[in-house]
């Protein structure tokens, strides 16, 4: 909650002016069942005509009036949640841009890119458009009782009455949607994971003629996404009716017993009419309970998903006074090196010195730790013993930036942006090299026949599998 809380304090004066203009709009709502009243009471029974047009006009100025502070009130709503759900978003990405390689290797991206995309606007919404609504509801239903009371105490009893029915119905939901909600983001990632494997490795699928298989696996995952889905709509439409239902039986109650009140002379028919309309009020707060509970038990546990993640801090971490090489040759030497994951030895007692300039092939079956030897060089993980050495230091010992940003790694796996040509060639430089000099090694790694053929040559843009 502190970290919500944060983010709501960098706008506070926005929300100031969203709440003035949600009072000014709630007030105006008020004074309409008054000229109701009047309109009733002395220019149809009473036979004023003289203040018809005054009340008409109130009546247009009431409608006008709304229109301008609901504007007011939704855009600002609007905008705290946009603004608020875009620098959530901005922060975790970053956060996750700072984990080390051993939390994707325990992660999958489909999970990532639920909480990225889906949990944030759960919260954005809840801190926006929906916070506000419930905000509302509770503000218009405490004025719209007060202005009952004044027309007849005994009448507001009625509403009052009902309010403890649908605020338990409202409750019980959303202890029983808030479990639901956990389900669905958990069920959203592994549906999402299952989804962005396929595509992307779709020629792998093809090429195999694994489509039947894939089918199958992301037929069962949707299966489970849709059985818990399906459990929600049941929640809601177990509760959702009876919260209506007992609406409509307020309003039907008050006519009656209001009728018997007229009857009596213990109340106008333009008193009830005012009152009709202010029980009419206070239904719609009562409907939309279940649907803000809803949201906001979906918005709590979606934070506590995003809270999980930045609670997470990177395994490989630059020293606090790093060493800095003025000028870095490449000599290294790796020195009795061993790596363990999990307590299993995966490598051990690799010895090897290599001068700048020179070539070292490293041969062995698959699965025997060739990759992970350039991996631990980049401190992607930490040796578990032994150490390695750039020019003779430590690299435990150098930033991780200056470290990385000195080697250039040619993957096995290519993977290419979605941009031109041109920046994903300087990916890793993109500062120091120029159009020369990204012409220059594209015609050395002999791309630079292939590139210029094209419609746009360099300018043209590419996605993670080519053009």
């Amino acid at each position: 909650m502190r970290y919500l809380w944060k983010q709501v304090k960098q706008y506070w004066w926005f929300y100031i002016l969203g709440f003035t203009a949600m009072i000014f709009s709630i007030c105006l709502d008020m004074a309409g069942p008054k000229i109701t009243q009047a309109l009733i009471d002395k220019v149809i029974v009473g036979g004023q005509m003289k203040i018809l047009m005054n009340l008409l006009l109130g009546l247009l100025g009431i409608g006008f009036g709304r229109a301008i502070f609901q504007y007011i009130k939704e855009f600002t709503f609007d905008c705290i949640g946009v603004s608020v759900g875009c620098k959530i978003r901005k922060g975790l990405f970053d956060h996750i841009q700072k984990l080390s390689v051993s939390y994707f290797d325990k992660h999958n991206t489909g999970e990532l890119m639920a909480r990225v995309k889906d949990d944030v606007d759960r919260i954005s919404n809840a801190l926006g458009f929906i916070g506000m609504l419930a905000v509302e509801c509770v503000i218009h239903t405490i004025v719209v009782i007060v202005c009952m009371v004044r027309i007849s105490p005994t009448l507001t009893l009625l509403p009052l009455l009902a309010m403890p029915i649908v605020g338990f119905c409202a409750i019980r939901m959303e202890n029983k949607l808030g479990t639901v909600f956990e389900n669905i983001s958990e069920e959203t990632a592994r549906l999402n994971t299952v989804a962005q494997e396929n595509l992307a490795g779709v020629r792998t699928v093809k090429a195999f003629a694994r489509e039947r298989y894939e089918i199958k696996k992301f037929k069962k995952r949707n299966q489970a996404f849709y059985d818990i889905n399906m459990e929600q709509a049941k929640l809601v439409a177990i509760y959702q009716p009876v919260i209506s239902f007992v609406g409509k039986i307020l309003l039907m109650v008050v006519v009656v017993v209001g009728g018997v009140l007229v009857i009596k002379g213990n109340m106008t028919i333009g008193q009830l009419g005012a009152f009709t309309e202010y029980s009419n009020n206070i239904i719609w707060p009562m409907e939309l309970l279940g649907w803000l509970s809803n949201d906001i038990a979906a918005a709590f546990a979606s934070n506590k998903k995003i809270q999980k993640i930045l609670k997470e801090e990177p395994e490989i971490q630059t020293p606090e006074n790093p060493s800095v090489l003025k000028e870095v040759k490449g000599d290294v030497t790796f020195e009795n090196v061993g790596l363990s994951f999990q307590g299993k030895e995966v490598l051990k007692h690799i010895n090897f010195s290599l001068k700048a300039g020179k070539t070292l092939g490293i041969m062995g079956v698959t699965g025997s730790g060739k990759t992970l030897i350039i991996q631990l060089l980049q401190r992607f993980y930490d040796t578990s013993e032994g150490r390695i050495l750039l020019d003779g230091v430590d690299i435990k010992d150098l930033s991780i930036a200056q470290l990385r940003s000195s080697m250039a790694v040619v993957l096995q796996d290519v993977f290419l942006f979605s941009d031109t040509v041109e920046e994903n060639i300087k990916t890793g430089r993109k500062e120091f090299l120029d159009r020369e000099m990204v012409e220059w090694a594209a015609s050395h790694a002999s791309a630079s026949s292939f590139i210029e053929n094209l419609e746009e040559g360099y300018e043209t843009v590419v996605g993670e599998r080519g053009v």
